[in-house]
Order: structure tokens, then sequence, then C-alpha cells
């Protein structure tokens, strides 16, 4: 019997925990983290506990780092599936390739229902997206890494200012398209992402223009 109430306390407990994970989730990613605070966390998980919210994550940036243990390994997972499934058959990454291994992930957790892009476009806003990963496990970001680095290498024709530019351009824009499908709860048809994937690889891979090249030349660049 003590056995059992022991199990019981901490089932409970770390649903608990899950519901408040999740509903930090949810207001961060529609309010913003940083209007966000725990007493809201807590109110809004339907707890009366007061210090409850501390009791677990201990801070604010406590609970945002059990987020992202929450939804990345299961991301990342998907993603080194699909960086794997590529060098398996000795295929070269094409920037299409690498798009969609950053992508599809990410849509599959707005499929799911949950808010966790639309947090990651928060945090880009609020410019705390940086040291929120670097906070992070590195084995829960690697294969995001792996992604950056192909497509860095696959537009290595252009200069380093404008490759991180395109790069940046495109995180913020897959962050901010999938964002409000998550927000608004909006179905993301088979055939809308195919189509989102050839614009941000249009945006990637666009040629430099003869203007452009001229006002660089012309700056020195």
């Amino acid at each position: 019997m003590l056995v059992t109430s022991r199990r019981g306390r901490y089932n409970s407990g770390q649903e608990t925990r899950l519901l408040l994970v999740e509903t930090a989730e949810r207001l961060f990613a529609i309010r913003g983290y940083h209007a966000v605070t725990l007493a809201d966390v807590r109110v809004a998980a339907g707890q009366n506990n007061a210090s409850v919210v501390r009791y677990y994550f201990g801070s604010k940036e406590g609970l945002l780092t059990a987020i992202l243990d929450h939804r990345l390994p299961r991301i990342s997972a998907y993603r080194g599936e699909l960086i794997r499934e590529w060098v398996a058959v000795g295929a070269t990454f094409t920037a299409r390739d690498a798009l969609w291994c950053l992508v599809e992930p990410l849509a599959d957790s707005v499929r799911r229902g949950e808010y966790y892009v639309a947090l990651l476009d928060r945090l880009l806003e609020a410019e705390i997206i940086g040291e929120t990963f670097t906070a992070a496990d590195p084995g829960g970001t690697a294969s995001g890494f792996e992604i950056d680095r192909v497509l860095r290498g696959v537009i290595d024709d252009i200069p380093e200012d404008t490759r991180r530019q395109r790069i940046i351009m495109v995180y913020t824009s897959v962050l901010g398209t999938l964002a409000q499908y998550a927000r608004t709860g909006t179905e993301l048809a088979p055939t809308e992402l195919p189509a989102l994937v050839d614009a941000w690889e249009g945006l990637l891979c666009a040629p430099t223009s003869e203007e452009t090249r001229e006002i660089r030349a012309l700056a020195g660049r």
C-alpha cells in the first residue's frame, strides 16, 4: 500500500508538472515571453498553490528550459531521422532537402496542436532565442546545427554577410509562418507545405542581381 501511495503521488506530480509546461508554452507563444508572469501560468493551469511553479522549475528561465526539454527530443530525433535517410542513400543535400529537414519536424509539431513553433517565434521577437538554445542540451540541438551548416554550404558562392542575412530571413519566415498556423489553430494542409518550401528555397537561393554587385563593389565589399 505504501508503494502504491507513493507511486500515485509521483504520477500526480508529473501530471501537474506537464500541465504547467504546456500551459506556459501556450501563454508564452500567444502573449510573448516577457508579458507572462509565473502567476499567469499558475492561474491558467488552475493551480491554487502560489509557489507551485517555483517548486517545480525554480524560476521563469527554468520553466522555459523545461519546455525545451519537453519538446526538443522528439523534434530533434525526427530531424535526425530525416538527415540519416539522405545520408543512407548517399545523396548530396540540396538546399531544398535541408529546408525539408528543418521545416517538417516543426510542421509536425503544429499538426499535433502544439505551440512550440509559436513559442520560438516569440523568443525570436524578444531577441532571446540565441541564449535560450545556448542553455539547452547540445544533444537536443545537434540536428538543428547540422541543418544550419548544410544551408550555409549550399549557398557558399555568395558573400558571407549576404548568406547570413538570407539564412536569418529564412528562419524568421519559417517560424513566423508556421506560428500563425499554431496560434490560430488553422490546419496545415499537405498541399501547402511544399509551396511554402518553394518560397523559402527561392529566398535562400535567389541569384545576386547586377545592381547588388555594383553597389557592393562601390562599397568595397
